[in-house]
């Protein structure tokens, strides 16, 4: 064979060679169009297929027992799942415990986490029943307070005595906790705020005295501290 014709056939059958070895080793054809190669970092960051948000379900969500509420002043009741089993809140469920809390004073909406805070009070003491002394409350100040926002609750758990509900309401953050504590009373006012402020008011039923602030040296540490999952009724619960 001619030495020119031998060379060409030695060069071709040097490509059919690596071309069967890159097609062994997993690698593209020749010529055919090369795809980007994805770093694992990002096959890592992309992670498994997540599920749709709607279908999950929270153990401790699905197996709270609802929360009887009652108002002392009308007798209104109502059974309160707060929770939808995906662990959020349920709008309808915080119009209700509003429609149970209201009196002579008129309906008005709660703020969702003052409802949350009652429903985790009642979970910590494994109380299935809760009496609402007063929720809103008409303005009796062109600024209005914590009542007339619907922002604040005064209530009592049936069977807690209400220095240890008080004492528990105080290691919360962000909220204002006042005892009542004439024996005709005895219920606590809970509300949220920035800030918490916590004190006693001794003054009689249609009576109003001077409340006593509580020293709280904690303070500013236990609102520092605050999360969004803190005012969910996990106590116990994993």
């Amino acid at each position: 064979m001619p030495r020119g014709r031998l060379s060409r056939t030695l060069a071709v059958a040097a490509l059919l060679s690596v071309a069967a070895c890159a097609r062994s080793a997993g690698g593209p054809e020749p010529g055919a169009p090369q795809r980007p190669a994805v770093a694992v970092a990002e096959v890592e960051a992309i992670g498994p297929p997540r599920p749709d948000p709607s279908l999950l379900e929270i153990a401790w969500a699905k197996e709270l027992d609802p929360l009887n509420v009652e108002c002392a002043n009308t007798g209104a009741k109502a059974a309160i799942r707060l929770y939808d089993a995906d662990g959020s809140v349920d709008a309808g469920a915080v119009g209700a415990f509003s429609r149970v809390a209201a009196d002579s004073n008129g309906e008005f909406p709660l703020r969702d986490r003052l409802v949350q805070l009652a429903v985790k009070t009642a979970h910590h003491f494994g109380s299935s029943s809760l009496v609402v002394v007063s929720g809103y409350r008409k303005p009796r100040t062109r600024s209005g307070d914590h009542h007339s926002k619907g922002e604040a609750l005064d209530f009592r758990l049936p069977g807690v005595d209400y220095r240890q509900l008080a004492a528990y309401l105080r290691s919360l953050p962000r909220v204002g906790v006042g005892v009542y504590t004439d024996p005709r009373t005895h219920y606590v006012h809970l509300d949220v705020r920035d800030r918490s402020f916590h004190w006693l008011d001794a003054s009689p039923p249609g009576v109003t005295w001077r409340e006593a602030a509580l020293p709280d040296s904690k303070q500013s540490a236990r609102d520092a501290s605050y999360t969004a999952e803190g005012d969910l009724p996990l106590d116990g619960r994993k």
